[in-house]
């Protein structure tokens, strides 16, 4: 029996979706074991809001994550966001956004600078109460400078176990006067795909690989019922860093139509597959801040484990979607 590839596309999209699911739960009843290997960036983040929360309410957050970065899916199935997965993937979205207004203010107050310190808390105000699930204040009098007073002690319980982020770290070294260095971005990129060759270079069946201005690699891989597994390096364009994501594509090409006329290439089932998007975190997936040999070491780490683990999930992810069956008439 045939299918459209459009058929076939949104069955993969709706099991993505549902994998995805059973990922954010492995996480939760894990201790987010996979976000421990960030120090920077959105799932470094995520992981402090997370660790703050219930688990009723970290499930209430990977709803609303997934749902939003899975529309298609969401649809296909009939299901809807909650006003709770909505509140609480909000209050994520803006978390370390007020903790860096909160440390303003604070570093206002240490400065003297009373007034501005005051103003800046009224332009603070709004969203840290919506952070903390509280938005009916009191516009003036007395109440309002009791629930000011418990809006600042809550703010200050609520960050007070966050640690530094290493941005900030980094920045505080600068302003000491030390000159930070990180691992060049042809270091990374050698050391990476070198360990990748060692774990998957003998299923891989084409690669490339840029080493001037943008040093990036790519690997295609032969996956189940004729489609391609592609996997792409990427390494900073400033600061070195270790990107990584992966497409399915047909390993057949067929003909296409674009603006300036027919074409052939794969049909693409699946793009910017990675941690961090599956989870709904963000688009990318990206490890920051490669000081030395055992930073990058790590990150590499972390990075081939997932492409591994994903690899793991493929076949499943792709069972009765051969491409042999798919119409592309």
């Amino acid at each position: 029996m045939t299918m459209t590839f459009s058929k076939a596309k949104e069955e993969f999209q709706v099991r993505y979706y549902l994998w995805a699911r059973s990922e954010w739960e492995r996480q939760i009843d894990g201790s987010f074991p996979d976000l421990h290997c960030f120090k920077a960036g959105p799932a470094w983040e995520t992981l402090q809001y997370m660790q703050q929360l219930s688990r009723h309410e970290q499930l209430l957050v990977a709803g609303g994550l997934l749902k939003r970065f899975h529309p298609d899916a969401v649809k296909t199935l009939g299901e809807t966001c909650s006003p709770e997965e909505e509140a609480f993937r909000s209050r994520r979205d803006c978390f370390f956004r007020v903790r860096e207004e909160y440390q303003g203010l604070c570093e206002l107050e240490s400065g003297g600078q009373i007034e501005a310190a005051r103003f800046a808390f009224q332009m603070l105000r709004g969203r840290a109460a919506r952070l903390l699930g509280d938005i009916d204040f009191p516009a003036q009098g007395p109440l309002k400078q009791q629930r000011d007073a418990t809006l600042r002690s809550e703010l200050e319980a609520l960050f007070r176990p966050i640690p530094s982020t290493h941005e900030e770290g980094i920045a505080a070294r600068k302003k000491a006067g030390e000159k930070v260095r990180f691992v060049t971005k042809s270091k990374v990129q050698r050391m990476v795909m070198s360990e990748f060759e060692k774990a998957f270079g003998a299923q891989c069946v084409g690669s490339s690989y840029d080493d001037l201005c943008d040093p990036s690699s790519f690997c295609d891989m032969r996956g189940p019922g004729g489609w391609l597994i592609s996997t792409h390096f990427w390494f900073g364009r400033g600061a070195s860093l270790i990107e990584y994501g992966h497409a399915i594509s047909s390993e057949a090409e067929v003909e296409h139509y674009g603006p300036n006329g027919p074409y052939t290439a794969g049909l693409g089932l699946g793009a910017m597959l990675s941690l961090c998007a599956w989870l709904g975190i963000c688009s990318q997936t990206e490890w920051e801040y490669l000081a030395n040999a055992e930073d990058v070491d790590r990150a590499c780490d972390a990075a081939l484990e997932q492409c591994r683990h994903f690899f793991e999930a493929v076949p499943k992810l792709l069972a009765g979607l051969e491409f042999e069956r798919i119409a592309t008439a």
